[in-house]
């Protein structure tokens, strides 16, 4: 016990024991994988741990059009091969699921800041439930292309 003490104290000094002011753990792994570098890497870490950082990601969350936009790339990634997956058992998803690039994004859950991105095809609307903490977790699902129009990306 004794050697966190010294991490703990330094955690509360840096804010990162609030968990409004903590780098998200996805966050920081995708700094870690970004450079084999360990200084490219320090900074990454020391950047997201800042607290004009953490701030403005927390303002970002709150609003669909940045929360979207941030996320985009890393959720037309992880969504693909749900849908793929999808593709291979049940037929239905061959016939709507062409490597289309998603095109509308909209609130999941506004307090859990998840999202759900999707395309209209042919009368259908391709969904992708997409959880920025959790990337490669994705829920795919698919009906008809009615109800709640997202924001355009």
């Amino acid at each position: 016990m004794k050697g966190y003490v010294p991490f703990l104290l330094l955690a509360c000094a840096w804010g990162l024991a609030s968990p409004a002011m903590a780098a998200s753990e996805q966050a920081i792994r995708d700094c870690q994988a970004s450079s084999m570098n360990p200084l490219v890497v320090s900074a990454c870490v020391k950047k997201l741990t800042s607290k004009s950082t953490r701030l403005a990601e927390i303002e970002c969350r709150k609003q669909l059009k940045c929360w979207g936009k941030r996320n985009e790339k890393r959720a037309q990634r992880n969504c693909a091969p749900g849908f793929a997956r999808a593709a291979q058992w049940d037929a239905s998803w061959w016939r709507l699921w062409d490597e289309q690039e998603l095109t509308h994004v909209r609130w999941r859950s506004r307090r859990d800041g998840t999202l759900e991105y999707y395309v209209d095809t042919g009368g259908m609307r391709l969904i992708c439930g997409y959880d920025p903490e959790l990337p490669q977790r994705v829920q795919v699902q698919y009906g008809p292309a009615k109800g709640d129009i997202g924001l355009e990306l």
